[in-house]
C-alpha cells in the first residue's frame, strides 16, 4: 500500500526536535569557541566577526534544515513511493541523522578545545 504523505509527516514532526539539537548543539560550540578561542588571538580582537556569527549561523540551519529534507526524499525514492517498504527503517535513520548532525554541530567547539589542549592549556 503506497502511503508517501506517511512517510513526510513523520518525518516533519521530528524535524522541530531536530532544530532544537541542532541549536543546543551549536550555541554550546560557539560558547566554547568564543571562551577558548579568544586565548588564541590579541586582547580586544574577535575569535569571529559578529555579523559572520550571524550570517554561518542562519546558513548553517537552512543547510541542516535542507539535508534534513533529505531524509524523507530520499526515503520516497528509495521506497518508489511505497513507505511501508521503508518505515521500519525510519527511527533508525533518523537516529544516525540526529548523531551526525550534533557531532558535526559540535566539531568547531571540539577542535578549538583540542588545539587548546594541544597548545598545554595556555
Amino acid at each position: 500500500m503506497k502511503r508517501p504523505w506517511d512517510a513526510i509527516a513523520w518525518w516533519e514532526i521530528r524535524r522541530v526536535p531536530f532544530n532544537l539539537l541542532v541549536l543546543v548543539a551549536g550555541v554550546l560550540s560557539g560558547i566554547t569557541l568564543e571562551l577558548i578561542g579568544s586565548r588564541f588571538v590579541n586582547p580586544g580582537e574577535d575569535v569571529v566577526e559578529p555579523f559572520g556569527i550571524v550570517f554561518w549561523a542562519v546558513a548553517y540551519a537552512i543547510s541542516a534544515n535542507i539535508c534534513y529534507s533529505l531524509g524523507w526524499i530520499t526515503e520516497l525514492l528509495w521506497s518508489w513511493g511505497d513507505t511501508t517498504r521503508t518505515e521500519a527503517l525510519r527511527p533508525k535513520i533518523f537516529r544516525w541523522g540526529m548523531i551526525i548532525s550534533a557531532a558535526v554541530t559540535l566539531l568547531p567547539g571540539v577542535l578549538i578545545l583540542l588545539a587548546w589542549a594541544l597548545s598545554g592549556f595556555k
